[in-house]
């Protein structure tokens, strides 16, 4: 299916630390009225009032319900309870509880870790670990920087169209879809959609995140209600708002990657941690079955 309009849109490269004057230069050359039509803002000035938009605060907390789509598991769908921890502007926490699995990942400065079952299985991000980038940093140098880190082209900027919206495109010349790259709504600076490149290997899909019913979590703060992982035009999972907690106080051991290694061993791959009731074999099937669910 088919989500995204794609007629043809202006496409600027911007560096950033030369914008002002390219602003400067094209208002001398060809007049104030000609450079307004022309004008696309830069990416840096774009992310700011995107975090404007989106509040202030000192933490949040957010609890979903969060709806995979997979073949590979009984029914084609399953759905688990999962809660996300932010404190801005650069620390995240997600704890999801599932029959007979329990999982923790935690993002800071330092980095990330994935603890499953009391397991360190991953201290990585991949792919769709990154819908949270464009929701949790709150400082533009921080943003900058974290979606310079995923590929995205911050001196490439271009004006496109998300179903009824006109958006800016951050990171490749609309229509083009093969460079990781952030739609931002041009009325509103919400977030709305976010490309990241594509797996390794030949064929790999295409990861598109679409955040999607903003809602209003108090004076001057929003989060969108539901969020779309979608590979190759298909949906794959779905994150839906429940209630969230604003500024709440949260302790620091929540988000500190070097507690959480000390805390708890490795996962050795041939010595899979049984759960009482199960055989080994069964738990390394669901730990690497609850994996690829949510690759």
């Amino acid at each position: 299916m088919n989500l995204i309009e794609r007629p043809q849109g202006l496409c600027y490269t911007i560096p950033m630390k030369r914008f002002a004057l390219s602003v400067a230069c094209a208002f001398i050359l060809f007049g104030s009225a000609a450079a307004t039509r022309a004008y696309i803002l830069p990416a840096e000035q774009i992310l700011s009032f995107l975090i404007d938009q989106l509040g202030s605060g000192r933490t949040l907390i957010v609890i979903q319900k969060t709806v995979v789509y997979d073949p590979r598991v009984e029914g084609g769908i399953q759905e688990f309870e999962e809660t996300l921890y932010y404190e801005f502007p650069d620390r995240f926490r997600s704890e999801v509880t599932a029959p007979g699995l329990e999982q923790v990942r935690v993002v800071n400065p330092d980095g990330a870790i994935l603890v499953m079952n009391g397991k360190i299985v991953g201290e990585t991000e991949n792919g769709f670990d990154h819908f949270k980038d464009l929701l949790l940093y709150r400082k533009t140098d921080l943003l900058v920087d974290r979606l310079s880190r995923s590929g995205v082209d911050l001196e490439v900027v271009s004006l496109g169209r998300f179903k009824d919206k006109i958006v800016y495109v951050i990171g490749a010349c609309y229509p083009e879809e093969s460079a990781p790259q952030v739609w931002v709504d041009k009325n509103t600076f919400r977030p709305v959609r976010f490309l990241l490149q594509r797996g390794e290997g030949e064929g790999a899909p295409l990861k598109d995140i679409q955040y999607t019913d903003y809602r209003s979590l108090d004076k001057g703060k929003s989060y969108p209600g539901r969020i779309l992982f979608l590979e190759d035009d298909t949906l794959v999972r779905m994150q839906v708002l429940e209630t969230f907690k604003i500024n709440p106080e949260l302790s620091g051991q929540l988000f500190d990657v070097a507690y959480l290694r000390e805390a708890y061993e490795r996962l050795a791959p041939t010595q899979p941690t049984p759960l009482p009731g199960s055989e080994p074999g069964e738990v390394k099937k669901s730990i690497e079955d609850f994996k690829k669910i949510f690759e």
